[in-house]
């Protein structure tokens, strides 16, 4: 893999065009993650319980397929991938981020690709989403991801009627955005849990007498 020692330019108009066409030629065409997949994936790896990129991005973005040799990249296609999830993750901790939803034939945007490359991302963690916190709590955040994705066993999916499974999927894709920020607040503060204050003394009760010597009551002195 390319190394880079200065800090990568930002994606210009035209960079995801191109990389979507190099991910979509031979050898890689119909191997590597499409880029609306490539962006999910880039956003869980961004939001999730890693403090560093997986070491493994880059070969589940090329396509990881145990029984074929490695795909091969290009140092344009290294460096274009490597900026696009730079520039994920930038805008999905500034807020900025844009998601990158394609059409399908009736002209509805590609949730499901989108979930997929995100899960991706999920099962990449070194940490290990479930490991790393609440196994619940982490269900229930994923859960919209998931229902978007189609990655529900048939027992779950079959517990919907067919229009309390359409619910379930137009409000998931309505609610994706805010789905993310939670999951990207969530992992905040699990990696970085606020401090508890603590006093350096004993309390003082405000009808005791004031540290300060005056000998007036705390509540008529310093603790007006």
């Amino acid at each position: 893999m390319t190394s880079f020692e200065t800090p990568l330019a930002p994606l210009a108009d035209g960079d995801v065009e191109r990389l979507e066409a190099l991910v979509s030629a031979p050898p890689l065409a119909g191997r590597a993650l499409s880029a609306d997949a490539l962006q999910g994936m880039f956003v869980a790896i961004a939001i999730g319980p890693d403090e560093q990129a997986p070491a493994r991005w880059l070969e589940a973005a090329l396509g990881d397929d145990e029984d074929a040799a490695p795909a091969p990249a290009s140092d344009e296609l290294v460096g274009l991938l490597t900026r696009f999830r730079e520039d994920t993750a930038r805008r999905v901790h500034d807020g900025s981020l844009s998601l990158l939803l394609y059409s399908l034939r009736r002209g509805r945007p590609d949730y499901t690709t989108w979930c997929r490359g995100f899960m991706a991302g999920v099962e990449l963690s070194e940490a290990g989403w479930y490991d790393a916190a609440d196994p619940e709590e982490v269900d229930e955040l994923l859960f919209p991801i998931v229902v978007l994705a189609d990655e529900l066993t048939p027992e779950e999916r079959n517990g919907y009627t067919p229009a309390a499974w359409r619910k379930l999927v137009l409000d998931a894709e309505a609610g994706l955005d805010d789905s993310i920020a939670r999951l990207r607040d969530y992992w905040a503060i699990v990696r970085n849990p606020p401090q508890t204050v603590r006093l350096a003394g004993p309390r003082v009760g405000r009808n005791d007498p004031c540290p300060c010597g005056s000998g007036r009551k705390h509540k008529q002195c310093c603790g007006r």
